[in-house]
C-alpha cells in the first residue's frame, strides 16, 4: 500500500515518539524507527546545547587533542533533517506525564506522544569530600573540555578509580606530560570487569608509562591545598600532592524524570525484554535501563555503546511492531597506551571461573569458562582471534 502526500502529512501531524536523551541510545532509536518503516513524528530531546555526539573518545582522542569536537558528532544536521527527526538540543525534558502522554521541556514546550523512550543515560558518581575548582569528572563534552584545558599545562593529576575510564584518562594525561597517580580501592585494576591476567598486564603497562598505581586505597584523607589543588593522605603515611583530581568511580543512572512520572525504578529504570517500562507507552534504553540478564540470573545495568545500540533497536522494533532483533553477547572495549582491549560476554561473579590464556601475534586472548561453557572473551590487539572466540560464547571448550 503506497503512502500518498496527504496520508503522510496526516501521519506527521499525529503524536509520534518522543526520545528523551540524545546520546548513542537515543539517536540510534530514532534512526532504527525510521529503518523499521515508522512514519510518525520523532522528536529527540538533548540536554546539552550541541549536536548529539559520541562519548568514548572523550577520555582518549578528544582529551589528547588528536580529535576535534566536530568529529564527535553522531550524525550531521542534514541527516536528521533528511529522516524527519526533530532535534531539540539544550532543551531537556523537565516533566513526563504518562497519563496524558505529554512531555514538557525546560523551555515550556509541550509535546504529545504515542510512545516515549527515556534515554537519559547516567551521571558520574562523586565524592562528597572532593568538590571545588580543581576536581573533575569525565562524563560529557563540557567535562572533557574542562579537564583538557587543565592538562594543557604540565600538572600533577590524581585519578580516583582504576576502572576503564579512569585508566584511559590516566594514560592520556601521562602522554600529555602530566605526573599521574591512580588510587584504586580494590586489590587490582579494573576489578570485577576483567580477568586477573588482563588486570596484571595493564598494571604493568601503566607502570611502564610512569604512572604511579596505589591499589587497596580504601581509606584516603583529603585536604585542599592553600595554593590550589589537593593532597591525598593514605593510612601508611604516604601523601600525594595534586594540582587536579579526576574522580572516576562509576556512574549512577539518571532516573529522576522516570521516578517523578511514577515509573518503577530500582538501580535503574526497570524494563522488560523489549525495554518497556512499567508505563506501557514508555520505554527506557541505554545506561539508565535495568533489564534482566540471563548471564547473571538477575536484573542489571550494562554500560556500553553496544548495549545502547541493541536496547535502542529492541525498543524501536517494539514501537514499530516489528520482530525483535536477534540477541548477541554484550561487548566492551577500552584503549590505553595505544593498546586495544576488546571484551565480549559477562562473567557471573557468583560462579567460579576458569581462564584460559593464549598468546597471539600482537597480544593475547583470554577465554573465560563458567560451568563448562565459554562465558566471556578478552583480547588485546587480537581482533581476528576475538571475533572467532566471541562466536563460541555459550559453547564448551574446543577439543
Amino acid at each position: 500500500m503506497s503512502t500518498t502526500p496527504e496520508t503522510l502529512a496526516a501521519q506527521q501531524s499525529a503524536p509520534g515518539t518522543v526520545i528523551i536523551g540524545a546520546g548513542h541510545a537515543g539517536v540510534e532509536c530514532a534512526f532504527a524507527l525510521r529503518t523499521a518503516g515508522y512514519t510518525l513524528p520523532i522528536t529527540l530531546l538533548g540536554a546539552e546545547a550541541c549536536e548529539p555526539y559520541q562519548r568514548p573518545p572523550l577520555s582518549k582522542g578528544f582529551l589528547s587533542g588528536a580529535m576535534a569536537a566536530e568529529r564527535l558528532a553522531l550524525r550531521s544536521p542534514q541527516v536528521y533533517e533528511k529522516h524527519g527527526i526533530q532535534v531539540h538540543a539544550g532543551d531537556p525534558a523537565a516533566q513526563l506525564d504518562c497519563a496524558s502522554s505529554v512531555v514538557t521541556t525546560a523551555s515550556g514546550r509541550r509535546i504529545g506522544f504515542q510512545h516515549c523512550v527515556i534515554a537519559t543515560g547516567a551521571h558520574a558518581r562523586t565524592l562528597p569530600v572532593l568538590h571545588g575548582p580543581d576536581v573533575y569528572v569525565l562524563r560529557n563534552l563540557a567535562d572533557a573540555r574542562a579537564l583538557q584545558a587543565r592538562l594543557a599545562d604540565a600538572c600533577r593529576l590524581l585519578v580516583v578509580g582504576g576502572g576503564y575510564l579512569g585508566l584511559e584518562a590516566a594514560a592520556t594525561a601521562a602522554k600529555l606530560g602530566a605526573q599521574v597517580v591512580v588510587l584504586e580501592s580494590s586489590p587490582a585494576l579494573m576489578s570485577g570487569k576483567v580477568s586477573a591476567h588482563a588486570s596484571t598486564e595493564f598494571d604493568a603497562m601503566h607502570g611502564q608509562a610512569g604512572i604511579c598505581l596505589r591499589r587497596n586505597a580504601t581509606r584516603v584523607d583529603w585536604a585542599a591545598r592553600p595554593g590550589g589543588g589537593w593532597t591525598a593522605l593514605l593510612p601508611d603515611g604516604t601523601s600525594y600532592d595534586a594540582d587536579a583530581v579526576l574522580v572516576s568511580i562509576g556512574a549512577e543512572p539518571d532516573t529522576g524524570l522516570a521516578e517523578s512520572a511514577g515509573i518503577a525504578c530500582d538501580g535503574g529504570i526497570l524494563v522488560d525484554a523489549q525495554f518497556r517500562s512499567s508505563a506501557p507507552a514508555v520505554f527506557a534504553i541505554g545506561d539508565c535501563a535495568r533489564a534482566y540478564r540471563h548471564e547473571l540470573g538477575a536484573r542489571a545495568r550494562v554500560e556500553s555503546v553496544q548495549n545502547a545500540l541493541d536496547s535502542a533497536r529492541a525498543a524501536a522494533a517494539a514501537i514499530a511492531m516489528q520482530a525483535p532483533p536477534a540477541g548477541r553477547p554484550p561487548t566492551f572495549w577500552s584503549e590505553q597506551h595505544g593498546r586495544r582491549l576488546q571484551i565480549a560476554g559477562i562473567v557471573n561473579p557468583a560462579i567460579a571461573v576458569q581462564d584460559v590464556v593464549t598468546r597471539s601475534a600482537n597480544g593475547w586472548l583470554v577465554e573465560r569458562y563458567q560451568q563448562g561453557l565459554l562465558a566471556a572473551v578478552e583480547a588485546l590487539d587480537s581482533p581476528v582471534e576475538f571475533i572467532k572466540s566471541m562466536k563460541r560464547i555459550g559453547s564448551p571448550p574446543q577439543p
